[in-house]
């Protein structure tokens, strides 16, 4: 194993860590809007920023975390620094406890999903920027093939990590074109960046857990690798509709919102194409957790984000549905699809490869994650029926909003339930995983100081187990064969 993977662990944990603290935040805002008399620490509006930076910034974590890992494996050599790792990570999470505090105290810029301020926008650019550098330095002395799609794709969307950011680094007066930059990030970095980056660490993990053959996958990177470029640019076109750009962005927007399905159905179909049912059940269970989650990541992409984004950004319907909860319950869907579950897939892998959960754990990781995805469907049903009642009663009977709002507060109770339920998962699994790091806390931190010997012990006698099991079901069935010719013979 490489130095570098170590160093991926603390970023792979302090995404966790906000992965927990999102939910009890989110949870607060949700009653907020059933009860907007109840009394705050701190002011919805505040709470709301909070809550959108934080979706940004855990994944961008974990993401770091993967990219680190899995492209050091790929490209079979240590990154070009070591030490940059480090910086960057105390630069991100510098910036990420300076951008949420100050938001917390009420100050931001007013621009939604960008409301931190503008050193900190720079911090953050800083990071990518850090992060494509020691990539780049890595690629080219690599001793493997240039072409290994992998090691193309994490590169690739970390670069469009800066080329989407940079342009929110300026101030625009106009407010279309102020738009515009606006959604370099909010969607392009979702619909392209993060996804160029997931698809190629999720192919790394399929191939080095032996779920597919690196042959038989790339194509399919390769393929998702042009349907993201394409169609996440043009599909952006979806969010000008009403910003005051020409009338053709709706056929745009329409048309190539529609391409956004097809990565996340390719690479889908390609696994389940070349994957072996039987090689899935002899997994262990880090592995089974891990595709759990990657499991959950492709039903909300699919559905949430691909499909019912794809409904939503259809002109005559977005006509209705625009700005309504509608909007919120495809964001939370899309948000966890496009990368939330595979981050946190993603940093499970990691955190546990050198450290080895018992069985009673195991088992609450499950229901961590059923708590999870039944709390995000719940939330986003909720979400739904209130949507499209705030259609109706507001944009084609002609209530006032404050008539509609009363009279879909039940509605938005649902949702709250579905977000204290989805809660209590993400606390519960954020819990179990700092627990089980917890007495190895300081090896993550300094990497130079490998895990104690015992761990790496007990990894390596479970991966000898899983081999002996492996070879003793073999043997078990040529036996079985011979016993059955021989009685055959007789």
């Amino acid at each position: 194993m490489f130095v570098s993977q170590q160093l991926s662990y603390k970023y792979a944990l302090t995404a966790f860590f906000l992965f927990g603290l999102q939910g009890i935040v989110a949870v607060g805002g949700a009653l907020e809007l059933i009860f907007p008399d109840l009394t705050m620490p701190i002011s919805y509006t505040s709470g709301r920023a909070f809550h959108l930076n934080i979706s940004l910034y855990w994944p961008l974590l974990g993401m770091f975390a993967a990219i680190y890992f899995f492209f050091s494996r790929e490209s079979g050599q240590e990154m070009y620094s070591r030490q940059l790792i480090n910086v960057n990570y105390w630069l991100l999470v510098g910036t990420v406890v300076l951008v949420l505090g100050t938001l917390l105290l009420g100050y931001q810029e007013g621009r939604e999903y960008l409301e931190a301020l503008w050193p900190f926008k720079v911090a953050t650019a800083i990071s990518t920027i850090l992060l494509s550098y020691n990539l780049m330095r890595t690629f080219w002395t690599a001793p493997v093939v240039k072409t290994r799609a992998t090691l193309v794709s994490m590169l690739t969307g970390s670069l469009t990590l800066i080329l989407f950011y940079v342009p929110n680094l300026f101030v625009y007066q106009h407010p279309t074109t102020d738009e515009i930059a606006k959604f370099l990030v909010v969607h392009l970095w979702e619909e392209m960046s993060l996804e160029l980056i997931g698809i190629g660490v999720l192919a790394a993990l399929l191939i080095e857990i032996g779920a597919v053959k690196r042959h038989l996958i790339e194509t399919a990177v390769y393929l998702d690798v042009i349907f993201i470029a394409f169609a996440g640019i043009l599909a952006t076109g979806h969010h000008y509709y009403w910003i005051g750009v020409p009338a053709y962005w709706l056929w745009i927007g329409g048309i190539f919102s529609a391409m956004q399905v097809l990565p996340a159905t390719v690479l889908l179909y390609s696994t389940l194409k070349n994957v072996s049912v039987k090689r899935f059940s002899e997994l262990s269970n880090r592995d089974k957790i891990t595709m759990g989650l990657i499991g959950s990541s492709t039903f909300y992409h699919i559905f949430g984000a691909g499909l019912l984004g794809f409904f939503m950004a259809y002109p005559p319907i977005n006509r209705y549905v625009h700005g309504t909860y509608i909007t919120s319950a495809h964001a939370h869907l899309a948000l966890f699809g496009v990368f939330g579950f595979l981050v946190l897939a993603l940093c499970f892998y990691i955190l546990f490869y050198e450290t080895v959960l018992n069985e009673k754990s195991y088992r609450w990781c499950w229901y961590a994650i059923g708590a999870l995805n039944s709390g995000l469907m719940i939330m986003a049903g909720g979400l739904l029926l209130a949507g499209g009642l705030q259609c109706y009663f507001w944009r084609i009977i002609g209530l006032s909003i404050g008539e509609t709002n009363e009279l879909i507060r039940p509605y938005l109770a649902l949702r709250a339930a579905g977000g204290g339920l989805y809660a209590m998962g993400s606390l519960g699994l954020t819990f179990l995983v700092i627990k089980s790091i917890w007495p190895n806390i300081r090896y993550f931190f300094y990497s130079t100081v490998p895990l104690p010997a015992r761990q790496a012990d007990l990894v390596r006698i479970r991966d000898l187990m899983m081999l002996f099991i492996e070879k003793a079901k073999i043997m078990e069935q040529v036996l079985r064969k011979i016993l059955e010719r021989l009685k055959k013979d007789r």
